[in-house]
């Protein structure tokens, strides 16, 4: 068993930093860094742009989907928008996200299939670095009762599956194993990457403890459309 005491908020002067907030920012500019670089040079004038619009909307979308989850928690209508203290779901910013993608390559007609080949590997390595910060925060997001060797105790409680951990640890491998398969496949990557989202999440996550245990059900049906979803693209979405 592990002992595992999270750490604290930073505080520079007016401003609160915490570990979670943190990995997903060093999450974010790892999969910019990424994509950057693989994206043809002629086109990376719009990775900026791009870049930053789909944080915005990813950490909107984040924080929308846990408010719409979790109004019934919040001290007040106004504490909705009170990101620094935590409260982001991933779907909800996985959706904003790519919301923000599509929008921008409409508008400026860039071709979707250099984009997402680009792209799609990048947003799972910045995803699993994320969720090193939910594994390392312990906010509300833990696995199951266990008493296996690595269960992390936090706080007096009760032994737990670090859930967070393998997802991230999912997240990052499938990041490199999708360029892989893609390359062997002569497939474009972004669906074969989506599809390895989806199912990462869908298979780790019954040692995720839901609470209300509903929850779970709405998770894997979500995972499942990213799997379907991804299994299309790796047909039609042709390689670049």
């Amino acid at each position: 068993m592990i002992t595992y005491s999270p750490p604290a908020d930073w505080h520079l002067g007016p401003f609160t930093v915490n570990i979670h907030s943190l990995m997903f920012f060093i999450g974010a500019m790892a999969a910019y860094l990424w994509t950057y670089r693989r994206l043809p040079k002629e086109y990376r004038d719009h990775a900026d742009s791009l870049a930053s619009w789909m944080t915005i909307c990813g950490i909107a979308g984040a924080r929308i989907l846990y408010v719409a989850l979790n109004f019934n928690r919040l001290e007040s209508p106004l504490h909705a928008f009170y990101i620094w203290e935590g409260g982001l779901v991933s779907y909800g910013g996985f959706i904003g996200a790519i919301a923000a993608w599509l929008l921008y390559i409409r508008r400026y007609s860039l071709p979707m299939p250099v984009f997402c080949a680009a792209a799609a590997p990048a947003f799972l390595l910045g995803w699993g670095i994320g969720r090193l910060g939910c594994f390392l925060a312990w906010n509300n997001e833990f696995g199951v009762p266990t008493q296996v060797p690595w269960a992390f105790i936090v706080s007096g409680d009760v032994p737990r599956h670090p859930v967070m951990l393998y997802l991230a640890a999912g997240h990052i491998a499938m990041a490199f194993i999708s360029l892989r398969l893609a390359a062997l496949w002569q497939r474009n990557p972004t669906g074969i990457a989506l599809a390895a989202f989806g199912s990462v999440r869908l298979i780790l996550d019954i040692w995720r403890d839901y609470q209300p245990y509903w929850l779970h059900y709405g998770s894997a049906a979500i995972s499942l459309i990213f799997v379907i979803l991804g299994c299309l693209l790796i047909k039609r979405l042709p390689a670049v």
